[in-house]
């Protein structure tokens, strides 16, 4: 499948959903949130959720981030101040819920236009790099959220 495929009104939703739940249950609000266009599914960052599908199509979704956004966004979640967050491994729990409700929310309309998405458990890698099976031959939707100074990327990549 070419990439530009994708439905456009699936690029709107990642962007909502974005917006919606970083402010709804992360209690961050996003400065802007505006489309990714770097379709390349290699990934070297502090702190990277995955998370893959199968269905109608398989892929994966990706949302990364820096270890202090993602602490910082964990903190918020779970109503905490983040020194008081024991480890990493209390981060990486509550980004998992959150590609969780990102992954979701995205799955909903997939769904609703007549799709079949079925979700993994998502985890995280700790400052490392990630190459996913998505090539530029396959669909590819993404989202940067800045929230101050900082950024979390948020990605949807369908298998060619």
């Amino acid at each position: 499948m070419p990439l530009q495929s994708l439905e456009p009104h699936l690029n709107e939703t990642l962007r909502n959903s974005a917006r919606e739940i970083l402010e709804s249950m992360v209690f961050l609000t996003p400065t802007s949130v505006d489309a990714l266009e770097n379709g390349s599914a290699t990934f070297e960052d502090e702190v990277i959720g995955l998370l893959s599908f199968t269905g109608s199509s398989s892929g994966s979704f990706v949302v990364r981030t820096t270890e202090a956004l993602a602490t910082k966004m964990a903190a918020q979640m779970l109503m905490t101040e983040p020194e008081e967050l024991a480890d990493f491994d209390e981060v990486a729990d509550a980004f998992c819920e959150i590609v969780n409700m990102l992954s979701g929310s995205f799955k909903n309309e997939w769904v609703a236009d007549g799709n079949q998405m079925d979700l993994t458990v998502p985890h995280v890698v700790r400052r490392g790099r990630v190459n996913l099976k998505a090539t530029h031959e396959g669909m590819h939707t993404g989202v940067r959220v800045q929230i101050g100074d900082a950024r979390v990327d948020v990605g949807v990549y369908f298998e060619a």
